[in-house]
């Protein structure tokens, strides 16, 4: 197996933190240093100052705003597509395990108590082990054996007749079909957006937040409650993103449940 890549910073946070910590560094963070950030200007720059810029900053920020909730919500909705694709990865793995230990039935007695310790194996130590690695964006080395072990127990079987033959056949394609889908399992749990990306959507959010600063409302108290919801907000959409981004990690991990699920008797 390929030595691992350094995590990035995003991966290294939901792996390091709790979710309630995320919580704290993603949303009650930014929200406290944007309310202390308003706070200081008003102390630098009257309210009335302010006012005198209302018919220029309007439009901006409806411009700028209305351009990073597009470019904010195709990331959500791109993220979430991500997500959902890698758990329909997760419950169709499981599926050619099970499939594949049903499929041996149909093989000699003596084939069939060779390959499915190794399967049930293969499930338990994927269960207990590999879903723990996994959240590292590694895989687990036992497990990358076990399925060797497997694979090479069918490459070494010979076909007898007709009925095993089209049994084996599908075997070796649900064998097949198990690696690519682990493979790219693996894969997706260490994959997040790019950095570009992440500068874009920080840049974008720190300059909506400060541009709302240049409404001179008469009431601090109500400037900084907009504040902070237009803050919360951003964070809010960030923070999801920071989750799904990383489907078998934080606070909606995809679970081993389609494994543990599984009959193997």
């Amino acid at each position: 197996m390929k030595e691992p890549l350094a995590m990035s910073l995003e991966h290294s946070l939901v792996v390091h933190f709790e979710p309630h910590q995320l919580i704290i560094i993603c949303i009650i963070g930014p929200i406290l240093l944007a309310v202390l950030g308003l706070f200081l200007l008003r102390k630098v720059i009257r309210p009335d100052t302010l006012r005198q810029y209302h018919d220029i900053a309007g439009p901006f920020l409806n411009t700028i705003g209305a351009l990073y909730g597009i470019f904010l919500a195709l990331i959500v909705a791109s993220t979430w597509q991500f997500y959902s694709t890698t758990a329909g990865h997760v419950i169709e793995e499981a599926r050619c395990l099970q499939s594949l230990y049903l499929d041996s039935e149909a093989f000699p007695s003596q084939f069939r108590d060779q390959v499915r310790p190794l399967m049930r194996n293969y499930r338990d130590s994927l269960v207990t082990r590999e879903w723990t690695s996994i959240r590292k964006g590694e895989g687990d080395p036992a497990c990358t054996e076990m399925l060797h072990r497997i694979a090479d127990a069918y490459a070494h079987f010979k076909v007898t007749d007709a009925s095993e033959g089209a049994y084996f056949h599908e075997s070796v394609k649900n064998i097949n079909m198990l690696q690519s889908l682990r493979s790219a399992r693996i894969e997706d749990s260490g994959t997040g957006l790019i950095p570009f990306l992440w500068g874009v959507l920080l840049t974008g959010g720190v300059a909506t937040v400060c541009f709302s600063y240049l409404f001179g409302a008469r009431q601090l108290h109500a400037h900084a409650v907009m504040t902070v919801l237009l803050t919360g907000v951003v964070c809010l959409a960030l923070y999801t993103i920071v989750n799904l981004d990383f489907p078998f990690t934080g606070l909606v991990a995809i679970g081993p449940d389609a494994f543990t699920r599984l009959i193997m008797k």
